[in-house]
């Protein structure tokens, strides 16, 4: 379209206060200079858009929570909404892992620009690793980046006895998230992503399988759906081909260690620690363990009435959660 004929709609739009099709010729606009090369003012354009005018006025950024969806058996709900809590500043992920989800944070804000192009940016997401390593807590970075809202899935209400009715409430839950902007979180993935070929699966856990592909490909909406899961290698071979990214995640190195214990014990005084020795004691720690053994000598420090974390602190609280692993592979 020419350039005239755009800033004719431009200016007509903005005389009625139709941010609706302001914003769609707006696009039309920063397409132009990006196909012209101009990439530094479509940018800049962008942003100013971005800056005045709600992302999308077709979908509500504070999606309605009266009524959730809920399980037809038991009327249980089946999504819990929560706020997300931390940050950026929050996580320490290796080089791959950061840059993928830099660039997921990326496509998503330029979402619309994307879309002028014919394109959509990576909404579906998996998360593989060991338990404790950083999956919940990226899930819930990327909904404070976007500023939606989280929407956990319930698999106590989503799976039930009646044949069918498990596909039917995953259906309502991908209904749902269609209604707004959340991030979806799909948590201990293979609940209900295992594998069809596997043998000791019964015919109903294969059909939920079934359903969940046909959801996820027939998704358009706003949301970003995570699948997360301890156990990727139970996954089914087909779910892997339907995510946008698959972030791999693991536990931290001896020097990843210590930069945890410096991001996790910041905010409290310390007094003559060797976090070197430390890190090496952490050796095969999870990043939530760690996190753990910080929060248990700050907590010894305060209620020992003590004005500083101290080596005999830290080294006790590293000697419990050792303990505490211990039992936990014992199955005690």
């Amino acid at each position: 379209m020419a350039r005239g004929e755009l800033l004719r709609k431009l200016f007509a739009s903005y005389a009625r206060h139709d941010d609706h099709d302001f914003r769609a010729v707006a696009l039309q606009i920063i397409a132009e200079e990006q196909q012209k090369q101009n990439h530094s003012l479509a940018r800049d354009l962008l942003n100013i858009l971005d800056n005045t005018v709600p992302t999308n006025p077709m979908v509500p950024l504070k999606p309605t929570t009266d009524i959730l969806p809920r399980d037809k058996e038991r009327e249980l709900p089946l999504v819990d909404i929560r706020k997300p809590l931390r940050s950026l500043s929050d996580i320490l992920l290796k080089k791959k892992p950061r840059e993928q989800l830099q660039r997921i944070l990326e496509e998503y804000r330029k979402a619309e620009l994307l879309r002028v192009h014919g394109l959509r940016p990576k909404t579906k997401l998996l998360f593989c690793g060991p338990p404790g390593c950083g999956k919940s807590l990226c899930a819930e970075i990327i909904s404070s980046e976007v500023q939606a809202p989280l929407l956990y899935i319930r698999f106590d209400a989503i799976i039930s006895s009646y044949l069918g009715e498990t596909a039917a409430n995953l259906r309502k839950v991908f209904d749902y998230a269609n209604t707004g902007r959340w991030v979806v979180v799909f948590d201990e993935f293979d609940a209900i992503g295992k594998s069809r070929t596997d043998a000791t699966e019964h015919g109903e856990l294969k059909r939920v399988v079934n359903s969940f592909l046909q959801l996820l490909d027939g998704f358009e909406g706003e949301s970003l759906i995570i699948a997360a899961t301890n156990h990727e290698k139970l996954l089914d071979k087909a779910l892997w081909r339907r995510f946008d990214e698959v972030l791999l995640f693991s536990r931290p190195t001896c020097s990843e260690a210590r930069v945890l214990l410096n991001m996790k014990l910041k905010n409290f005084p310390q007094q003559g620690l060797n976090l070197n020795k430390a890190s090496k004691q952490l050796a095969g720690f999870s990043h939530a363990d760690i996190e753990w053994v910080c929060l248990d000598a700050v907590k010894s420090a305060i209620v020992q009435d003590r004005d500083a974390v101290t080596q005999d602190l830290l080294d006790t609280a590293i000697s419990r959660q050792k303990d505490r692993i211990q039992l936990g592979n014992s199955g005690r």
